[in-house]
């Protein structure tokens, strides 16, 4: 039997992952088996165990090589904080938004590690993985409202870091919905009315 290359070890490897973060997000974690994980993906129980040491060491793996596009809005909207803050985090919340629920890896990615992550096992790894992105993405949402203050457009006695947890977990509550707005321009329409509303509270520079 020929001896398998790095190339088709790592396809393999990818292949797995992709198709247990599938039936995870799309069934939940205990009612998908490790032995179904592998034939969905064409490969062997023995094949999926080389690559994996059990159930939690996959989604782990899964956890740290799938992440939300909070880094690429972020970085997009760097240039336009120092022009007007708010009006930054509002594009930087919903192109955010609207990519998650718009590209189904990501949609997959919300489903498992956000809206079942109480099915999520109890692994250090896992949960440490998650609570880093969660300080990484409000440290962004930080960021704008650090410069917001500094261009007087929210108090200055805001208390910046319980407002970036807040929004944040808005922004997952909106595309808890998702599944429901089976309409783009509608989900689209329905995420920026919630996050502009959001912000226009936050607007110090707002006439009542």
């Amino acid at each position: 039997m020929a001896r398998r290359t790095r190339e088709e070890s790592e396809k393999t490897r990818q292949a797995l992952l992709q198709m247990a973060l599938e039936q995870y997000a799309l069934h939940g974690i205990h009612n998908v088996s490790l032995k179904s994980i592998a034939a969905e993906a064409g490969v062997t129980h023995g094949a999926l165990y080389w690559h994996f040491e059990n159930r939690d060491d996959l989604i782990l793996a899964l956890c740290k090589s799938i992440t939300l596009p909070f880094e690429r809005y972020y970085l997009e909207q760097l240039q336009a904080i120092d022009q007007d803050a708010l009006k930054a985090l509002n594009a930087f919340l919903i192109e955010t938004i609207c990519h998650i629920a718009s590209h189904q890896q990501s949609r997959q990615a919300f489903s498992l590690f956000y809206a079942r992550r109480k099915e999520l096992p109890l692994h250090a790894g896992i949960q440490d993985t998650l609570a880093d992105e969660w300080d990484v993405w409000t440290g962004y949402i930080n960021r704008f409202l650090k410069q917001a203050r500094k261009q007087k457009q929210i108090a200055k006695k805001t208390k910046q870091q319980c407002i970036a947890e807040a929004m944040l977990s808005q922004v997952f509550g909106v595309l808890a919905v998702a599944e429901y707005m089976p309409e783009p321009v509608v989900f689209r329409e329905m995420a920026s009315t919630t996050i502009h509303n959001a912000i226009r509270g936050l607007d110090a520079t707002r006439c009542n």
